[in-house]
């Protein structure tokens, strides 16, 4: 054997020691280039990157409409509809908030502080700051005691959570528009939403039980995929026991129900009061990436797909355009002073937590205590 390949089958050894005692080398430090790391004037360039890519993308599409569709669509603005899309924010991240806490204390997790929650949350929900959510998430969550891999698998189960409960809105939506013959939305959005998102639930929680325990304590990719079937594990639990664990379903239903109407009032805002049913296929249809996990809170690809899976539901384009403008300002600007006023929080914590990983001798926090789950999530 090698030099390079003993010195490599030694450190894939050392990093599987550290994964099952959580010990030092699993501290993690933000990724280069990760937003949440800079400070002042450096924060500067992002916000106004995806501030361009959203103006980009809105200029884009009313050249497809036409300026003058959308200025006359613009001229029907009603202030009163406007002003309701941020109490639907409001609303939405109050659902944030408890998904949040709950499905990282679910299962035998980690109660957060309230202070280390509410940062979370407010970087979290506007997104722009989250890129790679797991490193802030995971520092955190490593701060109340967890080890990396609890963390990552506790990470990947909020971000599969708000999957899965934007498929079962698109599911239950597009069902509702087959049954009750909604016109305008095309059976090529409903149909897929209808009939995809429950069998691959199921085949997707068969496959997570039958291999989870296969890979336990692997490395590389093994180690990643076995994280994501945890992940999918704890989204059964929390699925499979709605009243012990209310705080999550309800949390995220809450959050995604408060976007939804906040988009529909954007639109009502320039005089399309457009059908419930229709508006969540298309906003399904295009919520292709969230505002956690796409670059820069999806800055210029949201605001460019989003009107044209509305539109193909059944709403005039230059009024999708217009609606989903204000809704994507408004998801962009409101947000923002408190992610900037919880980014030195945010990194006050992490320094915290890297530093308390660097220590072999320092104990850990007890575990939030949960009753008895159907599943295990502790390092193997």
């Amino acid at each position: 054997m090698s030099a390079r390949m003993r010195l490599g089958a030694a450190r894939r050894a050392g990093e599987l020691t550290a994964a099952e005692r959580g010990g030092p080398r699993l501290r993690w430090r933000p990724r280069p280039g990760n937003l949440t790391g800079r400070r002042g004037a450096a924060l500067v360039a992002p916000i106004l990157l995806a501030a361009g890519l959203n103006v980009a993308a809105v200029a884009g599409l009313a050249y497809i409409a036409g300026f003058r569709a959308v200025y006359t669509s613009l001229t029907r603005i009603q202030w009163p509809w406007l002003c309701a899309v941020p109490a639907a924010l409001a609303m939405s991240a109050i659902g944030y908030y408890l998904a949040y806490r709950s499905i990282y204390a679910a299962e035998g997790g980690y109660q957060l502080s309230r202070r280390q929650l509410t940062t979370m949350v407010a970087v979290g929900f506007g997104g722009l700051f989250d890129t790679g959510g797991i490193r802030p998430d995971g520092l955190v969550l490593q701060a109340s005691g967890a080890s990396r891999r609890q963390a990552m698998v506790r990470v990947t189960t909020l971000t599969g959570m708000e999957q899965a409960m934007l498929a079962l809105y698109g599911c239950a939506a597009s069902i509702a528009c087959l049954c009750l013959g909604v016109a305008g939305v095309p059976v090529s959005f409903t149909l897929p939403w209808a009939v995809i998102p429950l069998p691959a639930f199921a085949a997707a929680f068969t496959l997570a039980s039958r291999y989870h325990a296969r890979l336990h304590g692997e490395a590389g990719w093994r180690a990643r995929l076995s994280v994501f079937l945890d992940a999918v594990l704890l989204i059964r639990a929390l699925f499979t026991h709605p009243v012990r664990h209310r705080g999550a379903t309800a949390g995220m239903a809450l959050f995604w129900a408060g976007d939804v109407l906040a988009a529909w009032s954007a639109l009502a805002a320039f005089g399309l009061v457009m059908n419930g049913a229709a508006l969540l296929v298309g906003y399904c249809t295009g919520m292709v990436f969230t505002r956690r996990t796409a670059p820069l809170a999806g800055a210029g690809t949201l605001a460019l797909i989003l009107p044209l899976t509305i539109w193909a539901s059944g709403a005039p384009l230059a009024t999708a355009i217009t609606g989903v403008a204000a809704y994507r300002l408004l998801c962009f600007w409101l947000p923002l002073p408190s992610s900037l006023a919880s980014l030195p929080v945010l990194r006050q914590t992490t320094r915290q937590a890297t530093i308390t990983r660097q220590e072999p001798s320092s104990p850990a926090r007890t575990p939030a205590a949960a009753p008895p789950g159907p599943i295990s999530l502790t390092s193997q």
